[in-house]
């Protein structure tokens, strides 16, 4: 008997399906033609617990740090012990196993650690199966590969999975014995990505505000006025880039020759389409457009794959296709457009960018697949994420926007020049069907290249003032991750971390993984260190303290970059698991020779403040039924309740906009859409009063304003 090991059931019956094993599904197993499916359900498996392991960790002590096993066993995962017992008695019967774990490296890991759990020796050979579609299954099948090929990556996950759990049990519990902290997390992503969060809030609370200055002047060209800014030599300009002595460009004009030489030149560009999804542009698309959370857009797309087979592979890292792809694109894409209820004009001779066979790593963007399926049956959310992926890559048969860009220059010999450009849309391409940025035209757009003598009149100086940067929200901060390399200041951690992306576009020195970054977003949130307020992420005073407290090798992806490094020789061959692992152990030992019995944390993780209360000042927080005072410790009693019969008689709800207009400086709120006794619609405002330390309503009607007779 042949046994193909899936890693979930969606893979596992579609592989039924398109080997066309006669035999019925029982008890998670399909046979048929010499054949026998099975699947996993992820991981059966995990590294068993310190206190599993040895009776003496059930209690947290410094004295019994660092904790490390050699080997570090597994065990089953709770609720998954019957099915790991029936996979290992089909390893038993079978004459050899195919390895059908998804096509990356923990997919490799996940059937790898079963397989080893039962000590095989049955032969193993290894399908890559990116499309779970029927034909897209057989074409793997044609191409197995013996497995050994494949065991180092996995060793590679798996020296990954027992460091990152050497580092957080350490870790955790060095820090909450020190800082007699229940629950403290500490990752080695997780940390630096917190980082990212807490400087980026500092950065825009301690931003000064400084005044900078700009210099434009007005000049005719061909009949046209033009206008002019300056562009100083470097000499003139801040750190920043900026003019901020005004006096000098007071004195500007003076310089100027008149008339002035301005040389304009045009060039034709053309614009490609965007490049087809990967996980992360996805994510950050979805939730910059619709407001989908970044974990979601990952469930959803594994729902997309696994129930309909509706697209490719999605926790892929890749924006580029391959030329195989290219080939079954005109037999592919009118199927698509038909569940879209769209047309384009589409042109299959056009080779767009993102078909590169040498740009592809593992995997390759995330496409549509020849899955039928009634779209309309869909969730809104599920067909807002097929729709984004099926057009991206639908576009990719539309022609280029053809742009012409002129440009018009006045050098001012030993001061800088003055400029201006135009881009006008000679071919709207693409854009005429996508999205795309919006170009600035102007009437220089209308003037011949060439040269011109002018002069350059009507100066104005604008008084212009910094800004601090923008606040993360879950899709710039997801993209961050990918680019975390920029805030790197140690140049040979730098080099490593981008050598980590050498052969993917699209990242530049990247922590996590696309499978991870959603779940380490939700891991700050969860554990008080970041704060999302529903549009931002922002870092609380708990998130920050322990930041601040915990040494740099921690917090920076330094640490990444080094490790990455002894990885990539463990998928190479060239090393094995002990490599890693005892490297993050001589780490951990350095650390734990730290003394931390003068810090301090304060736990209470920060809440946003409603407002005022109106009978002691103190502020005001929601809790799970009301929005209450927090001096109630100091017998102050107000709240305002969120069941509360005032509102609930006249069938509105006490939201959190709310409570907020009634704290405010008005105390009341407009609540529209009332109906009379006779079903009349009105509005009125709420107006809140304060009796005996208790909340209190009465009702007040808009000013009707009279009509001018």
């Amino acid at each position: 008997m042949k046994l193909i090991l899936a890693e979930k059931p969606e893979l596992g019956r579609a592989i039924a399906q398109a080997l066309k094993l006669p035999g019925p599904e029982r008890n998670g197993v399909i046979s048929g033609l010499g054949c026998t499916v099975v699947w996993a359900y992820g991981h059966l498996l995990q590294l068993v617990d310190p206190a599993k392991a040895a009776a003496r960790y059930a209690q947290w002590r410094l004295s019994d740090l660092p904790i490390f096993f050699e080997p570090w066993t597994q065990e089953p995962i709770p609720g998954k012990e019957e099915r790991l017992q029936q996979i290992g008695r089909l390893i038993g019967q079978a004459d050899s196993i195919i390895h059908a774990g998804d096509p990356d490296d923990e997919g490799q890991y996940l059937i790898d650690e079963i397989l080893t759990y039962f000590h095989n020796t049955k032969p193993v050979q290894r399908v890559l199966i990116n499309d779970n579609t029927p034909s897209e299954i057989q074409k793997a099948f044609q191409h197995l590969q013996p497995n050994e090929r494949f065991v180092p990556i996995g060793k590679a996950a798996a020296a990954r999975a027992i460091s990152d759990y050497t580092f957080g049990v350490n870790y955790s519990r060095f820090f909450g014995l020190t800082l007699h902290i229940k629950g403290l997390s500490v990752g080695r992503v997780q940390t630096p990505t917190l980082g990212l969060v807490v400087n980026r809030d500092r950065q825009i609370e301690n931003h000064v505000q400084r005044t900078y200055y700009e210099l434009t002047g007005t000049a005719q060209l061909n009949g046209v006025p033009v206008e002019f800014l300056l562009k100083p030599d470097k000499a003139f300009l801040d750190e920043d880039g900026h003019v901020t002595d005004r006096s000098f460009l007071e004195t500007l004009p003076d310089a100027i020759p008149d008339p002035a030489t301005v040389r304009v030149v045009s060039q034709r560009k053309q614009e490609a389409p965007p490049l087809p999804f990967n996980l992360v542009k996805l994510q950050a698309h979805m939730n910059e457009k619709y407001g989908i959370p970044v974990s979601r857009t990952l469930a959803l797309t594994q729902e997309l794959r696994d129930k309909y087979k509706a697209i490719t592979y999605n926790r892929s890292d890749c924006q580029y296709l391959n030329e195989e792809q290219y080939r079954e694109a005109p037999a592919l894409l009118p199927g698509v457009m038909q569940r879209l209820g769209i047309s384009l004009p589409l042109e299959y001779s056009l080779h767009a960018k993102c078909f590169c066979d040498a740009n592809v790593t593992a995997h390759h963007a995330i496409i549509p697949t020849a899955a039928q399926f009634d779209l309309s049956a869909l969730s809104g959310d599920l067909q807002n994420v097929y729709r984004e992926i099926a057009v991206r890559y639908l576009i990719q048969f539309l022609p280029p926007r053809t742009i012409e860009e002129t440009k018009a220059v006045i050098e001012i010999p030993g001061k800088g020049s003055f400029a201006t450009n135009s881009m006008r849309i000679l071919d709207a391409g693409f854009a005429a069907h996508y999205p795309a940025k919006a170009l600035k035209e102007t009437p220089l757009s209308g003037v011949p290249a060439g040269s011109y003598r002018t002069r350059l009149a009507n100066f104005q100086i604008s008084e212009k003032h910094t800004s601090p940067p923008k606040r993360y929200t879950q899709a710039t901060l997801i993209t961050d991750m990918t680019q975390v390399a920029k805030y790197v200041q140690d140049p040979k951690a730098k080099e490593a971390l981008q050598a980590k992306d050498k052969d993917k576009k699209g990242e530049n020195g990247s922590i996590g993984t696309p499978a991870t970054r959603d779940t380490i977003l939700t891991t700050l949130v969860k554990r008080g260190y970041v704060r999302d307020d529903g549009k931002h992420l922002i870092s609380t005073s708990y998130g920050r303290q322990l930041y601040d407290l915990l040494p740099d090798d921690i917090k920076k992806p330094d640490l990444t970059a080094l490790w990455w490094t002894i990885q990539e020789d463990i998928k190479a061959g060239r090393a094995e698991i002990p490599a890693l692992t005892h490297a993050v152990l001589e780490s951990i030992c350095n650390h734990l020779k730290e003394d931390y019995s003068q810090a301090h944390v304060e736990r209470q993780p920060d809440r946003e403040e409603i407002g005022k209360c109106p009978v002691c000042g103190q502020p005001v927080y929601e809790s799970e039924k009301a929005f209450g005072c927090s001096g109630y410790r100091d017998g102050c009693k107000f709240a305002l309740w969120k069941d509360n019969a005032y509102f609930r008689h006249f069938g509105k709800k006490l939201t959190k906009a709310a409570a907020k207009a009634l704290l405010g400086p008005h105390h009341r709120v407009l609540e529209k859409g009332l109906s009379s006794k006779s079903g009349k619609p009105y509005d009125a405002y709420f107006v809140l009063s304060v009796q005996d330390g208790k909340a209190h309503f009465s009702m007040e009607f808009p000013k009707t304003k009279k009509k001018k007779t």
